[in-house]
C-alpha cells in the first residue's frame, strides 16, 4: 500500500514558484539587481518573472512587514531593473540610560533620531553611525556629554561630562568639598553646555592678639580754683587686652573676622582735668571811674613832717590834690 505524501503549504508555494520560474527560463533572460539594505545581488532572470519569483530564486526571505519596490506581483520586463527591499525593524533607543522602543521600515539611525525628535549635541556620543541601517533588535545608545569647567584650588580644568548636576560633576571628577566650602552654581543646579563651576575653599581659624584699651578723659570740679581756669591733675594711661577672633579665610585670603573672647590684661587709667568753680573777685570801685590817671606827683610839706600831697592828673585834663 502506497503512503500519501502531504506537502506543507509554504513548501508547496515554493515549488509552484520555482516551477513557474523554470518554465519561464526557456525565454529571454534579463539582468536584475536586488538591493537588500547593504547587500546587492545581481542575477539573470526570465523576462516577465514577478518580483516574488525573483526573490524566491535568489533565496531572499521577505517578512510581511518589509517593503519591496516594485511590489511582489510586478512582472520585470526590462533589463537592468532594480528591486529594492526596505526591512521593517523594531529597535531600542537608549538615551542616558532611559530606553524607548522604536519601529520603522527601511530606516537608518539618523531616521530614528529624527522620528524621536532627538538632536545630538556637539559632544554627545552615539554607538552607531548615523548612516547605518536599523536592524531588528538593534539597540541604539546615546550618551549626552557637556563641555564644562571646574575652578578649584587655584586652577581651572575643562571636562566633557555625562553628569546631570553640579553635584554629580564634582563627584565624578573627584573634587571633594569641605563642610564650609562654597560652590557656584549651587549643587542641585542642572548642567548646561559651557557651565562654569567655581569652588571656593573656606577655612575658619581662631586668632588671638593684644590690643590697646584707650584711656578715657573725665572732668572734676574744684572750688579752690577760679571759674574759667583748669589743669590736668592726672595723666591718662592706656590699658591692654587680649582678643580672640574667629577668622574666615576664602581661598587662603581673609574674608571676615568676629571677636569671640576678650580678656583685660591691664586696665586703663583715666585722664583727669580739674576745672575751677570759685567765683572771680569783683573789681574795686574808684572815684575817677571813667577817667584814667595820667601822672601822680608827690609834694612834701616844708615843715619836715614827712607829710605832703599828691598832684594827680587825669586823662580828661582834670587835676586832683590828695594828702598823704
Amino acid at each position: 500500500m502506497k503512503q500519501k505524501i502531504y506537502l506543507k503549504p509554504v513548501l508547496l508555494q515554493l515549488l509552484i514558484v520555482m516551477s513557474a520560474f523554470l518554465l519561464a527560463g526557456c525565454g529571454k533572460k534579463i539582468e536584475v539587481s536586488v538591493q537588500d539594505m547593504y547587500t546587492q545581488t545581481r542575477m539573470a532572470a526570465p523576462e516577465g518573472a514577478t518580483v516574488r519569483e525573483i526573490l524566491t530564486e535568489a533565496e531572499i526571505d521577505i517578512d510581511e512587514s518589509d517593503k519591496v519596490s516594485p511590489s511582489l506581483d510586478t512582472k520585470i520586463m526590462k533589463d537592468h531593473e532594480e528591486i529594492s527591499i526596505s526591512r521593517h525593524a523594531r529597535a531600542s533607543l537608549v538615551v542616558d540610560g532611559e530606553a524607548a522602543d522604536v519601529e520603522l521600515t527601511g530606516g537608518k539611525v539618523k531616521d530614528v533620531l529624527s522620528q524621536s525628535q532627538i538632536t545630538l549635541g556637539e559632544h554627545d556620543c552615539i554607538d552607531h553611525d548615523l548612516e547605518s541601517y536599523v536592524t531588528d533588535g538593534m539597540t541604539i545608545s546615546i550618551i549626552r556629554r557637556l563641555a564644562v569647567s571646574i575652578t578649584a584650588d587655584g586652577e581651572t580644568k575643562d571636562y566633557l561630562t555625562e553628569a546631570k548636576t553640579v553635584e554629580e560633576l564634582l563627584s565624578s571628577e573627584g573634587v571633594a568639598l569641605g563642610k564650609r566650602d562654597k560652590v557656584k552654581p549651587k549643587l542641585s543646579k542642572e548642567l548646561k553646555e559651557g557651565t562654569k563651576v567655581v569652588v571656593k575653599r573656606v577655612d575658619v581659624k581662631e586668632v588671638t592678639k593684644k590690643e590697646t584699651i584707650a584711656y578715657q578723659t573725665r572732668t572734676e570740679k574744684s572750688n579752690s580754683m577760679t571759674v574759667g581756669t583748669s589743669k590736668v591733675t592726672r595723666q591718662g594711661v592706656n590699658g591692654e587686652k587680649k582678643v580672640t577672633y574667629r577668622v574666615t579665610y576664602v581661598d587662603g585670603k581673609e574674608d571676615g573676622r568676629k571677636a569671640v573672647k576678650e580678656e583685660v590684661v591691664k586696665k586703663p587709667v583715666d585722664k583727669i582735668i580739674t576745672q575751677g568753680t570759685k567765683p572771680k573777685p569783683k573789681p574795686a570801685s574808684s572815684k575817677g571811674k571813667g577817667k584814667k590817671v595820667v601822672s601822680k606827683k608827690k609834694v612834701y610839706d616844708c615843715d619836715g613832717s614827712g607829710h605832703g600831697y599828691y598832684i594827680i592828673k587825669y586823662s580828661d585834663g582834670s587835676v586832683k590834690h590828695q594828702d598823704f
